[in-house]
């Protein structure tokens, strides 16, 4: 008799281990997949992000080339009328 309830004894602290266990790996799994979930959602935010820069970078080259044009154009008109100027007799500072 004393033998059988050491046994139920140590059946019982077995199971509460297993179940410990069990559950113990349930919530690391949960926690894994919050994690998972969180790492995607950031992955995403990063792209978006990454795409965004990329568009915004293209625009402002877009717009530096074109203000280069323009510059080049300006000054390109402005030594048009200093030689102008030159023959004429005026002086353009």
């Amino acid at each position: 008799m004393v033998e059988l309830n050491v046994v139920q004894l140590e059946y019982q602290y077995v199971r509460e281990c297993v179940t410990r266990t069990q559950n113990q790996l349930v919530s690391l799994e949960t926690e894994r997949l919050g994690l998972e979930s969180s790492i995607k959602d950031r992955l995403e935010l990063v792209a978006a992000e990454r795409h965004r820069q990329s568009t915004l970078r293209r625009e402002l080259e877009s717009e530096r080339m074109r203000l280069s044009v323009e510059l080049k154009d300006r000054t390109a008109q402005l030594d048009r009328l200093r030689s102008r100027s030159v023959h004429t007799g005026f002086l353009l500072a």
